[in-house]
């Protein structure tokens, strides 16, 4: 049913194809020059594929590292504790959980942006809500312990004026399949959920819809990029690794994000290792939510737009204090 491609087969047609393709080149290959990093994953997740696509295609070699394969978690607190603890060196999350971290004494540092809100948003039936003004008296499903609920509470009340659990009765879900779930048994008018939920309730709930989406609901009051899902790193990590290592981590991430929005097929075939419809993936990637870009945060600008939404979320007390450029891999 899939025809990945293998490590294997890249470093066998690599000497003859370096030349014209760039892939690889003999120093890249040779294992005394590479520089070994640890990554860990969660089992049912874009970033897994992402993961072994990386691998597969041998973008850490070409980029001077040795990734060996990655733990693989079924718990998003397990991952993030063992993340923390240093058990792996490089991950993938959303900045706000980082941010929290960092901010109760975690060595984590982000190397850089890897989605934006748009992938996460509102969905709703057809003859369901078409606004967050029009959630008021009406039940949202949602992950309550998430940051996407978290930070969207914060939003609805600066930009519109909307108390979720106020004007908004919330019915909390286990999970991010859970809340479209709810919509579906219509035990909720909607769910706030991320891709690639958001997609999965699309394909669940006929005519449904995506009524508001977070990212350009942020984007419209602030004219700014809402970060979303980051790439971070582990101090001690940085400090063992030879000078210049984040930036070129940051290159391979970024040669990957290019890969995965030019080979959408081949990127989405690989969701059935992780029991997901491929054309559920599909379907977040060519609606535009689920888009791919390595923002560096070694850019001025990207660190702005962290900074600035941090301070929206400190002032509306998810965050303890204002986030400082400490957070951010140098």
């Amino acid at each position: 049913m899939q025809n990945f491609i293998t490590r294997r087969g890249i470093i066998q047609s690599a000497g003859a194809a370096a030349l014209g393709t760039g892939l690889a080149t003999p120093s890249i290959l040779r294992a005394q020059d590479l520089v070994e990093v640890k990554t860990g994953t969660l089992f049912g997740g874009w970033a897994h594929i992402g993961n072994d696509a990386l691998l597969d295609l041998g973008l850490d070699k070409k980029h001077g590292f040795r990734i060996p394969a990655p733990q693989t978690y079924n718990v998003l607190a397990t991952y993030y504790a063992d993340f923390a603890k240093g058990s792996f060196d490089i991950g993938v999350g959303t900045w706000d959980f980082f941010a929290r971290a960092y901010m109760q004494g975690a060595p984590l540092r982000i190397l850089g942006m890897i989605s934006e809100g748009t992938q996460a948003g509102f969905l709703g039936r057809a003859d369901g809500p078409s606004s967050l003004k029009d959630m008021k008296g009406k039940t949202l499903a949602a992950m309550q312990a998430s940051g996407t609920y978290q930070m969207s509470k914060i939003f609805a009340r600066t930009f519109d004026g909307i108390e979720l659990e106020k004007d908004v009765n919330v019915q909390n879900a286990p999970n991010p399949p859970g809340t479209v779930a709810l919509v579906a048994g219509n035990r909720a008018d909607a769910a706030l959920t991320w891709e690639q939920s958001l997609s999965l309730g699309l394909d669940m709930v006929k005519g449904s819809r995506v009524f508001v989406n977070l990212g350009e609901y942020y984007t419209s009051h602030t004219k700014r990029s809402m970060p979303y899902f980051a790439i971070a790193i582990h101090q001690n990590a940085i400090n063992r690794m030879p000078k210049g290592s984040p930036a070129k981590l940051v290159g391979m991430f970024d040669e990957l994000a290019k890969w995965m929005h030019s080979n959408v097929d081949a990127y989405s075939e690989r969701a059935a290792k992780i029991k997901v419809e491929p054309r559920v993936i599909k379907t977040a990637i060519n609606s535009g939510r689920l888009k791919f870009q390595m923002r560096s945060a070694a850019n001025a600008e990207n660190r702005k737009d962290v900074l600035f939404a941090a301070n929206l979320l400190q002032k509306g007390g998810m965050f303890p204090k204002p986030l400082d450029e400490g957070i951010f891999a140098g």
